[in-house]
């Protein structure tokens, strides 16, 4: 999987609603729809014991790919 970048994030649209992308790291990317744009929710991806888990690690626009990145990774180091 390739990393997402800033330039795919900027072409998304209200027709990509429900879409979820993802990359390496167990990063994944939640497209939906509101009046004010199109949110671009990041979550983290883990399996707890028996169960699947997601963790919030930020929305686009509002925080670097960085900084989620970098959630990702303090998430991951926990875990």
């Amino acid at each position: 999987m390739a990393k997402i970048t800033i330039k795919e994030l900027e072409s998304l649209s209200a027709n990509d609603a429900g879409l979820i992308l993802r990359e390496d790291g167990n990063l994944a990317v939640r497209i939906s729809v509101r009046r004010d744009g199109v949110p671009v929710s990041f979550f983290y991806r883990y399996r707890w014991g028996e169960q699947n888990k997601e963790y919030a690690c930020g929305s686009w626009e509002r925080q670097s790919l960085t900084d989620i990145r970098k959630a990702r990774n303090q998430v991951q180091a926990l875990i």
